[in-house]
């Protein structure tokens, strides 16, 4: 794919307004391009699974032309989606792991964006019947909310208790080109939002980007905020800012109480016995402990026959 950021100025040569720039995850300050050379990454992008996607799922509806071409009709309606994006986008957009970069692909970004976009557009019309109270994250409800991960059904649980103390929850698999596993943001006039795609389709990394994005919630974005942080579960945790490192911890204490991981077998040999000693201890699902211990170690091979493979999206997608 063409290596364009699909930067603020793009919008703008594209429609020649004297409005403010549509922000953009990644933006990166280049040169804005002509109108052919947007047109050809339009078409470009057109092209690929990522867009074909959005008009399978209604998120873009090209209209039937005599006189034009599928892919054509694809980038006319995809440009009309961006500009129309200019009052739902979010502001701000924080990469778990690592930063905003001038290096992904222009397909990385845009699929994200969309995706982002998609979502602040769903969140307008959760309908809760608590208003949410950030006090309502408290160890107690972590405590039962992890414990639930003992039931075949527990996703679909943990997701209807998060949804019952005002979060609105919104399940929505990613699009082709994306690495994003969870995102969370409150802006103004909806409750805060809990969004996962379930990508992986294991228990361990679902319970952990749950916990994740609702220590998003309780640390960071408790009142509406501009921020949005979408998060991806990584293999290196290299260039890891502060509110992501704060959601890291707030997740495995909240999973498993730092003073009894410190003190466990699980924590010291790893054993597969300890870790479901440990499980057992806890009441939690055996998954939540051999992913902890594969990510500290940075080995993803072990542990494979515990993490849980194929019993999330079934469970809370129903496919």
């Amino acid at each position: 794919m063409t290596t364009f950021a699909l930067s603020q100025q793009w919008v703008s040569k594209a429609t020649m307004s004297e409005d403010l720039d549509v922000s953009v995850a990644g933006a990166a300050p280049i040169p804005a391009p002509t109108r052919d050379e947007l047109q050809t990454v339009l078409d470009e992008l057109s092209r690929s699974e990522t867009v074909r996607e959005m008009s399978r799922r209604k998120w873009i509806q090209p209209a039937a032309t005599p006189l034009k071409n599928r892919v054509t009709e694809r980038s006319d309606a995809l440009l009309k989606f961006l500009v129309s994006q200019r009052t739902v986008a979010p502001a701000y957009t924080m990469f778990k792991g690592r930063r905003p970069s001038a290096k992904q692909t222009l397909l990385d970004d845009f699929a994200t964006r969309v995706w982002v976009s998609h979502l602040t557009q769903r969140a307008h019309e959760c309908s809760m019947a608590t208003r949410f109270q950030p006090s309502s994250i408290d160890r107690h409800f972590l405590l039962s909310l992890a414990q639930l991960s003992t039931r075949t059904d527990g996703p679909a649980r943990a997701l209807e208790a998060v949804r019952e103390i005002g979060i609105c929850v919104i399940l929505e698999s990613s699009l082709p080109g994306m690495s994003v596993d969870g995102a969370s943001f409150h802006v103004v006039e909806v409750p805060p939002v809990v969004a996962l795609t379930a990508r992986h389709d294991r228990l361990d990394n679902f319970w952990f980007t749950l916990f994740h994005e609702l220590g998003h919630i309780a640390l960071h974005l408790s009142d509406p905020s501009d921020d949005i942080f979408v998060d991806a579960e990584e293999e290196s945790a290299g260039d890891e800012v502060e509110a992501e490192a704060e959601a890291n911890a707030f997740a495995k204490d909240g999973l498993i109480p730092r003073d009894v991981w410190l003190r466990s077998d699980a924590y010291r040999s790893g054993s597969e016995a300890s870790v479901m000693g440990l499980a057992r201890q806890l009441t939690i699902h055996p998954a939540i402990v051999a992913g902890r211990i594969r990510y500290e170690r940075r080995d993803f091979r072990i542990f494979n026959n515990l993490i849980g493979r194929g019993q999330v999206r079934e469970v809370i997608f129903g496919v």
